[in-house]
């Protein structure tokens, strides 16, 4: 099984919370995975690339984390893991956005990686307020990022993920505009997400 990013990175975290007790808390953080993953088994296979890639792993980390250091700093661990592979995505869609007019088609994009990605299948409730004419509206209002890490008790770190997507998305073409008031994750009643062409 191929490792998340989080996982990849919860070496160095370790190595930075307790130098002398790595070693420990990763195979620690490794345990605590592998019975998440067995709690979770029974999920749909497009649940299960949520949890496998973000969801499970920030959990497990978050928890062994607390170990060595207060909750507070083993939040902010969390975030700046999440954060900084944040910045690694945007780089791709600002790759993108160079292409000629390629800005115009992001709403399509976003619509169809949704249904895709982002559906009931994979544990996702969104309310589709307008697709198309250069417009994406959603309202999102059950998310598993937030149900797994409520369920789990830390529905805190669900914000990362809200955060993360501030980060790739805010900004990316002058005439693209990103908004949302809204997230389950920072304790609203939906992720209200849109993404539309300027005068649209």
């Amino acid at each position: 099984m191929k490792r998340s990013y989080i996982e990849e990175s919860f070496d160095e975290m370790a190595r930075e919370a307790s130098a002398d007790r790595a070693d420990a808390l990763v195979r620690k953080m490794q345990e605590r995975l592998s019975v998440l993953r067995r709690e979770n088994a029974d999920a749909s296979k497009e649940r299960m690339r949520h949890l496998e890639s973000q969801i499970l792993p920030s959990i497990a980390a978050y928890e062994t984390l607390q170990d060595v250091m207060p909750k507070e700093e083993a939040f902010l661990a969390i975030h700046a893991c999440v954060e900084s592979n944040a910045w690694k995505k945007r780089k791709g869609f600002e790759r993108l956005m160079h292409v000629p007019g390629m800005y115009r088609l992001m709403p399509w994009v976003f619509a169809k990686g949704t249904r895709a990605s982002f559906n009931e299948a994979a544990g996702f409730e969104a309310d589709e307020i307008q697709i198309g004419d250069g417009v994406w509206r959603i309202d999102m209002a059950k998310c598993p990022y937030y149900d797994v890490c409520g369920a789990y008790g830390c529905p805190e770190l669900c914000g990362c993920f809200c955060d993360s997507d501030d980060i790739c998305y805010a900004d990316l073409h002058p005439k693209l505009i990103w908004h949302r008031t809204k997230t389950l994750g920072r304790g609203d009643d939906c992720c209200d997400f849109s993404l539309r062409i300027e005068g649209r």
